[in-house]
C-alpha cells in the first residue's frame, strides 16, 4: 500500500464548484472496480488525483485538499492484482510522531474507523467495508466521506500553530501607568501575567513597548484573545471556553474561541479569568 501523506497539495490555482454525478447511488454492488471508485469519489466533490502506487485503487483529494487513499481489497487473480475486488478500503495516513496511546484514543472517540500507529510513526485512519452482501455506491460514498471527516478532525486537532507576526497582533494603546518603559507589562506575554495585577491592566495599554521587543523576537505570546466575531460578542460575558472563572459564560462550544475578544480581555483585566 501507498502511504499517503494528509499534508496539503500546493495547488496552483482554485477548483471551481462543479455539480457531481450522482446518477448511480442507487446501484448495489457486491464487488468493486476502479470505475466504481472514481464514481464514488468524484460523486462526493472529491478529487481523483492518481492511481494507488500498487494494487488496485486511487489516491484523491477532498474539497478540503486533505489526500486519502481508496484501495480495493480480496481481489480477484492469483496475486489479488485484479479487478473487481470484494471490499474496499478508505484510509489517510497523517506524517508525524504519534504514538499508540494517542491512537487508542482516536480509536475511542471514533469509533467508526480504526487507526493505527504506523513504524515510521504516522497515524493511519481507515474504514474498511464488506461488499459481499452487496452495497450501494452512495453507502460506500457515506463511508469515505465518513473517513476523512474524522481524518480532518484529527488533522486539525494536531497542527501546530505558527507564531503570530507583529502585524497580526493588536497592540491597543500606550495608556498603561508603566508604558514607554522599554519594559513590555501586557499580560498577554508573561507566563505568569495571571499573577500580577498590573500585568493583566496593561493588557492592550503598553503598545509601543511591547510591539518593539516582540519584533526583536525577546517576547512570546502566551495568550491571543483572537477577535470579536462571535455570535454572542459583547454582551459583557466572555465565551472563550478556553477560559476558567466567574468572568465566563455557560457556553462550552468550541465555536467562541477567539471570538470574544472584548468580553474576555475586559474580564481578564477585571481578574475575573484566569488564562487557558
Amino acid at each position: 500500500m501507498r502511504l499517503v501523506t494528509a499534508s496539503l497539495l500546493a495547488l496552483g490555482c482554485c477548483l471551481g464548484a462543479q455539480a457531481q454525478d450522482t446518477s448511480r447511488d442507487a446501484e448495489q454492488i457486491t464487488s468493486i472496480t476502479k470505475t466504481d471508485m472514481r464514481y464514488v469519489i468524484e460523486s462526493a466533490g472529491y478529487t481523483v488525483t492518481e492511481d494507488l502506487s500498487s494494487g488496485i485503487g486511487y489516491v484523491g483529494t477532498t474539497d478540503e485538499e486533505l489526500i486519502f487513499g481508496t484501495q480495493g481489497k480480496a481481489c480477484s487473480g492469483d496475486d489479488q492484482d485484479q479487478e473487481p475486488c470484494l471490499g474496499v478500503e478508505f484510509f489517510v495516513i497523517l506524517d508525524g510522531e504519534f504514538d499508540v496511546d494517542y491512537a487508542n484514543s482516536v480509536n475511542q472517540r471514533w469509533s467508526a474507523i480504526k487507526a493505527l500507529r504506523l513504524d515510521s510513526g504516522a497515524l493511519m485512519m481507515s474504514r474498511y467495508v464488506i461488499l459481499d452482501y452487496g452495497q450501494t455506491l452512495q453507502n460506500l460514498r457515506l463511508n469515505m466521506v465518513t473517513t476523512t471527516a474524522i481524518a480532518s478532525q484529527v488533522q486539525d486537532e494536531n497542527k501546530t500553530d505558527e507564531p503570530l507576526t507583529a502585524e497580526q497582533i493588536e497592540w491597543g494603546d500606550d495608556t498603561g501607568r508603566y508604558a514607554n518603559d522599554d519594559a513590555c507589562d501586557d499580560a498577554r506575554f508573561h507566563d505568569d501575567g495571571d499573577d500580577w495585577d498590573y500585568q493583566r491592566e496593561h493588557v492592550l495599554h503598553d503598545a509601543t513597548d511591547c510591539r518593539s521587543l516582540y519584533k526583536d523576537g525577546s517576547l512570546t505570546l502566551y495568550v491571543d484573545f483572537g477577535d470579536n466575531s462571535g455570535e454572542y460578542a459583547d454582551d459583557n460575558t466572555c465565551d472563550d471556553n478556553r477560559f476558567t472563572g466567574d468572568g465566563r459564560s455557560i457556553l462550552t462550544t468550541d465555536s467562541h474561541v477567539k471570538r470574544d475578544s472584548a468580553d474576555c480581555i475586559a474580564a481578564y483585566q477585571a481578574g475575573r479569568l484566569n488564562r487557558p
